[in-house]
């Protein structure tokens, strides 16, 4: 009886070491959908919205994380465009959330070469980064950067134009 409870004990007490002590994994991030909307064009300056889906995976088995406001930022080359916030959230362990960002490209947003791109072809590629303030229940808050690089979307450049990602789900870098 006494070894029984000794063998229970020393599996209680490895769980619950590896729950303290073991990091938590990084979220898994893949970009679900970038769609367009509202898209003017006049040579290298740019205006609309720009509405994307990402899937945001805990991988973990028990560690919830909690996430503060979730920067989203786009770029077109090097050039940053725009940036929005979104409110944080809870995340459970073993879930996947949707997070939903629009990000507004005001009139006069300058995308170097994007005139170019779309005189030549009908898409051009942006990268997409996301900073996000994660903290977990027996961890300090860190910063995690997410990069979802050259994600193609096809355009229609006319007035009030619209266009959506090529391709499937991207899965993005996270460090």
């Amino acid at each position: 009886m006494a070894a029984c409870c000794v063998f229970l004990g020393s599996i209680l007490l490895a769980i619950i070491l590896l729950i303290f002590f073991y990091p938590p994994g990084l979220p898994k991030v893949s970009l679900s959908s970038l769609t367009v909307t509202k898209f003017n064009s006049t040579g290298d300056h740019i205006s609309g919205y720009l509405n994307m889906q990402f899937q945001v995976l805990n991988p973990n088995l028990v560690t919830d994380f909690f996430y503060h406001d979730v920067n989203c930022s786009v770029y077109h080359d090097k050039d940053h465009l725009a940036s929005t916030m979104s409110p944080g959230f809870v995340h459970p362990a073993r879930e996947t959330r949707q997070i939903s960002v629009t990000v507004h490209l005001t009139p006069g947003t300058t995308a170097r070469g994007i005139g170019d791109d779309l005189a030549t072809y009908d898409f051009t590629e942006f990268d997409v980064k996301l900073t996000i303030l994660v903290k977990s229940l027996f961890r300090s808050s860190e910063f995690v950067e997410v990069s979802c690089d050259d994600v193609t979307v096809g355009l229609l450049p006319t007035i009030g134009g619209h266009g959506k990602m090529i391709g499937p789900a991207r899965i993005c870098q996270v460090s």
